[in-house]
């Protein structure tokens, strides 16, 4: 780790210093995530700046405050340097002797045309180098594009086997996928650290967004993999095994998602519906205590489920130990006072010169003694140019030689 004149002990990651080249969600929401934990991080952007510095959530919104720049860069500092800029690779390469962690977004092929490949950010320099991209650092997917939606929905299996049956292919939110996959180069970052620290060497972290959503479906793929009989289908609720892995719309059109595996549930599922019956019927649990022809009572359960409103069945499930939950929307999730007392979300003040506040996701865990937490807004561009280069050791000469050179855009 780098010396911090700004070390603080309840930061998990005080004292690393991280250089992003990145752009969109992927990688800059790790970064992000290092960020809140203690890092000081860098963030090199072209001269216009991070795609996502403009974009919006619809194309005909009027230019707002723009959150979702700040959710992704959070506590980082910026610099712009132009990497079609002859020299500008140097200049890169100066700041990261500095650093302990390295990442990018940037396909390999591009990594080269600039000059900032993994051997030559680490030659002469022991750092992580961490790189997440659609399809993979080598072969044939390394020089294809690919965004969540392509490698981590489509291209994972993910959008193949989700969705009901009968029904167009479900197209995944914006982010999805570029979330869990920044936690996965997370995860892949912090155990390189670890291998630096004991070994004194780089180490190169590759993720991929395909891989990412492949291990999120590792129970289905696994199946498939070790039995050659087994084909998961899209889901159609109206022929499930299980009644009680399932979900059903009340009188006030709330859908409610049951998951009870365990066969001893049945008989609390079936008290809660009134059909105690149903529970001593073996037409419906076999000798071996195995559910057998529950896709029959289906449609009777539904119109059961219809006759009652949300709050009625909340209240029968709870009393006979069911397993449920409601299909929440995300304005009941985003006021959900578990999830705020747990310290799910958190408000960025200040983030600009008008003084406003940006309200984020935080970091899904919480460690008892840690101080966690987003530490300020996004910068500005380049907001952080001139004083990064002075801490990197360049001169004010060497700097306005550098920008005479177009190099800082």
């Amino acid at each position: 780790m780098r010396s911090n004149s700004n070390y603080n002990p309840h930061a998990p990651l005080s004292g690393v210093r991280v250089v992003e080249v990145a752009n969109f969600l992927a990688a800059p929401i790790c970064s992000a995530l290092m960020a809140d934990m203690g890092a000081d991080v860098i963030k090199i952007e072209p001269p216009g700046g991070d795609t996502t510095r403009n974009m919006r959530i619809r194309a005909n919104q009027p230019p707002v405050l723009n959150h979702g720049f700040h959710a992704l860069n959070r506590g980082k500092r910026s610099i712009t340097i132009d990497l079609k800029q002859p020299g500008s690779a140097d200049v890169v390469i100066e700041l990261v002797k500095n650093a302990d962690v390295f990442v990018t977004n940037l396909m390999t092929v591009r990594l080269e045309k600039y000059g900032i490949t993994y051997e030559k950010i680490t030659e002469n320099n022991p750092i992580v180098f961490a790189q997440v991209t659609g399809w993979g650092s080598q072969g044939e997917g390394a020089s294809r594009p690919g965004f969540d939606s392509t490698s981590y929905w489509a291209g994972s299996g993910l959008m193949g086997i989700l969705g009901d049956v009968n029904t167009p292919a479900v197209v995944s939110r914006g982010g999805q996928g570029d979330y869990p996959a920044g936690l996965v180069l997370l995860t892949g970052i912090l155990a390189a650290l670890r291998l630096k620290e004991q070994t004194g060497t780089s180490q190169f972290v590759d993720g991929t967004l395909q891989r990412a959503g492949l291990w999120s479906m590792a129970l289905e793929s696994q199946n498939v993999m070790n039995n050659p009989n087994y084909h998961p289908e899209r889901y159609d609720r109206m022929t499930a095994d299980l009644a009680t892995r399932n979900c059903y719309q009340t009188s006030d059109g709330r859908w409610m998602m049951l998951t009870m595996h365990n066969i001893l549930y049945w008989k609390k599922f079936c008290i809660a519906l009134g059909r105690d019956d149903w529970a001593k019927d073996p037409h419906y649990v076999s000798s071996d205590l195995m559910p057998q022809n529950q896709s029959e009572l289906i449609p009777e359960i539904d119109t059961i489920f219809r006759s009652h409103s949300f709050e009625y069945w909340a209240k029968k499930l709870d009393e006979n130990g069911c397993v449920w939950a409601v299909a929440a929307s995300l304005e009941e999730v985003t006021a959900d006072k578990e999830l705020i007392n747990q310290g799910a979300f958190h408000t960025i003040p200040n983030v600009d010169v008008q003084g406003n506040s940006v309200d984020v996701v935080s970091i899904p865990f919480s460690i008892d003694t840690a101080d966690i937490k987003p530490s300020r807004g996004a910068p500005e561009l380049g907001e952080h140019s001139q004083s990064i280069l002075l801490e990197a050791g360049f001169s004010e000469n060497e700097i306005s030689d550098i920008a005479s050179k177009g190099i800082l855009g």
